[in-house]
């Protein structure tokens, strides 16, 4: 499959992404973007270091390659991660704020509650009144919730 095809089947699913889709593939964009800021820093600073040292720019750059091949592999393993959601669907009892974004989710799944910590996703549920019935896409790990309907 040539890159032109790859685009092209990426830009179509891209076009027909749901509300949901669309919400958690941003938040986890910007989650794995937050984590290549620093790969991203320590090669300048080994293009700086290897100029004022007078190094060889082929060690720079063999150093360099090392560090975007080591990256895409730890961020690979990090998206796959990111994908382990857990669906729920019950009525919102209480929405907490703990912090400056994050949230305490108390959902009622049919008699048994369910106390959901979310870091990233929790300004969605906002909005909604208590006692409204939802489901949500909850990923554990790293404490992401996506709303997915409300009624």
């Amino acid at each position: 499959m040539s890159i032109r095809q790859k685009f092209a089947e990426s830009f179509a699913r891209s076009k027909t992404m749901s509300g949901p889709e669309k919400r958690a593939n941003e938040i986890m964009g910007k989650i794995l973007l937050k984590k290549s800021i620093l790969p991203i820093a320590v090669m300048i600073i080994i293009i700086i270091l290897g100029a004022v040292a007078e190094v060889s720019g082929w060690y720079v750059f063999a150093a360099n390659i090392a560090i975007a091949v080591g990256t895409f592999f730890y961020m690979r393993n990090e998206s796959k991660k990111y994908q382990n959601f857990k669906p729920y669907v019950g009525n919102l009892i209480t929405l907490e704020k703990k912090g400056k974004k994050d949230y305490v989710a108390i959902i009622k799944q049919g008699k048994k509650p369910i106390k959901l910590q979310i870091a990233y996703g929790g300004e969605d549920f906002v909005n909604i009144k208590k006692n409204q019935l939802i489901q949500v896409s909850y990923n554990s790990d790293y404490k992401i919730a996506i709303l997915v309907t409300k009624q």
